[in-house]
């Protein structure tokens, strides 16, 4: 295990600022769905509705998901981060929650929306600094050679050069174009992510590293490549239109499924012999995810049919996986886990899920808009309903998740660290004599035992010689 001034610190201080983003994204989640709710929907006001809109997607997708990221990263790549990043990171979400409260315009624009205030802005700024030096440092100064941390960090440049060429090419005039590369980019940062968090949960019962095989390195080195597409979209003409272009759209879905698929062939044959926590969450990720790609629109561009989709894939498939891979690192820790409260809570979080992509998908058959704000009666009072349900079991199984891993962490000093076990003392079973006769059998058994735990390991040298020259991403052994 690692010591608590080094990785496992850092993971944990990432790990819980993802945990307080996923609790205020909660509430405010929460906010958003009672107030289009028709009784206590008049009491709030439509500017407060949109600030809070816009505060949902920003801790949600954002702060709670590249933060879990980064946890993760530090946790695979077995390094720390230094403090200054998680230091900026938590002033950059503190600023993001004080701007959503100042006075600012909320631009409600698809992927990264934002409050047009000082405060907001230099919120984004300030956590953008903070993720992409930790990623940085988790991708050159990870142990062995870390391709999955690596092809991380990659992809996230490849989301601040395209946030960059945004602004410079189409911020002035169109700000969902200009947002639009990043939030393309920031999907390959979640998909690989995605797949550390799978990995991380097929192989629960070993912490040996072992050489990646090399379709798992082509799908991490693929996602990274294909995440630079939506800066160099930019450079076309008329690029204030990408928004609108329902090839570039379906030309990057398509990109996005490419290393997905090639995770899951990778993947499947473990989704049924893993159990515990870690099952329950890796089916629940890959089968929630998998639903959000049969939902992805292609006609239907601006219906609660995207909305749904993104649940699905994000708040549903992402999310679970980094549930289950938070259990899997505090256990991995030496941290006291529930193992049957969080199973519970994992199926009671999948099913709100489900429940509010069947929701969205009711809410838009029957016409209701996207983002839009409802006050006192109007025609869509079941479908707002079934929302508010669903919305509720999820936010249920959300806090209980929070719950579950909020002592650990905050009482993550109190617990010592685990070291290895040192070599028993040699203990030979007596030939004849008084020995004999006062050695009982269960001694001699344990001893023997203990013996064949510690015996060498045959296959250790042809591993380090093999491991020099192969692709190694901190994947457990095997066997």
């Amino acid at each position: 295990m690692f010591a608590r001034s080094g990785a496992r610190a850092a993971s944990e201080e990432w790990l819980a600022l993802a945990a307080a983003a996923a609790a205020v994204a909660g509430a405010l989640a929460l906010l958003v769905t009672a107030a289009r709710l028709p009784l206590p929907g008049g009491l709030v006001s439509t500017t407060a509705f949109y600030r809070a809109l816009v505060a949902h997607v920003t801790f949600s997708l954002v702060v709670w998901l590249l933060s879990g990221s980064v946890a993760l990263a530090l946790h695979r790549g077995h390094c720390q981060a230094p403090p200054q990043a998680l230091g900026a990171a938590y002033v950059g979400a503190a600023l993001i929650f004080t701007g959503a409260l100042l006075p600012g315009r909320p631009v409600v624009v698809d992927y990264l929306p934002y409050v047009d205030s000082p405060s907001y802005l230099a919120g984004y700024g300030l956590f953008a600094a903070g993720a992409a030096f930790a990623l940085g440092w988790a991708a050159w100064k990870g142990s062995g050679h870390p391709i999955g941390p690596r092809c991380l960090a990659v992809a996230y440049l490849a989301t601040l050069v395209a946030v960059a060429c945004g602004l410079l090419r189409v911020g002035g005039t169109s700000p969902a174009a200009a947002v639009w590369g990043a939030g393309h980019a920031l999907q390959f940062v979640y998909v690989t992510a995605l797949a550390l968090a799978w990995y991380e949960l097929a192989w629960p019962s070993s912490a040996v590293t072992q050489p990646e095989p090399p379709l798992s390195c082509l799908a991490f080195r693929l996602g990274a490549a294909l995440a630079w597409i939506p800066a160099l979209l930019y450079f076309l003409p008329d690029a204030a239109q990408l928004p609108r272009w329902a090839a570039a759209n379906a030309a990057m879905g398509f990109a996005l499924s490419i290393p997905t698929a090639i995770h899951l062939v990778l993947l499947a044959p473990r989704l049924t012999h893993v159990s515990g926590v870690e099952g329950v969450a890796l089916r629940w990720s890959v089968a929630s995810y998998a639903l959000g790609g049969v939902l992805a629109p292609v006609e239907a561009p601006n219906t609660l049919q995207v909305t749904a989709h993104y649940h699905a894939m994000l708040v549903g498939g992402v999310t679970m996986a980094f549930m289950g891979a938070a259990h899997r690192m505090l256990r991995s820790f030496g941290r006291p886990v529930d193992e049957p409260s969080g199973r519970l809570q994992l199926h009671l979080f999948g099913a709100g899920v489900v429940l509010t992509v069947a929701a969205l998908l009711v809410a838009a058959g029957h016409g209701l808009p996207r983002k839009a704000y409802l006050s006192g009666a109007h025609l869509w009072p079941v479908p707002v309903l079934l929302l508010g349900g669903a919305a509720l079991l999820a936010s249920v199984g959300g806090a209980w998740f929070l719950l579950g891993i909020w002592r650990p962490l905050r009482v993550a000093g109190s617990y010592p660290v685990r070291r290895a076990r040192p070599a028993p003392a040699a203990q030979t079973e007596p030939a004849s004599g008084p020995g004999r006769l006062l050695a009982t059998r269960p001694a001699l058994r344990n001893a023997r035992r203990r013996q064949a735990v510690d015996a060498p390991d045959p296959w250790a040298a042809h591993r380090a010689s093999t491991s020099t020259t192969t692709c190694v991403s901190g994947r457990p052994r095997l066997d």
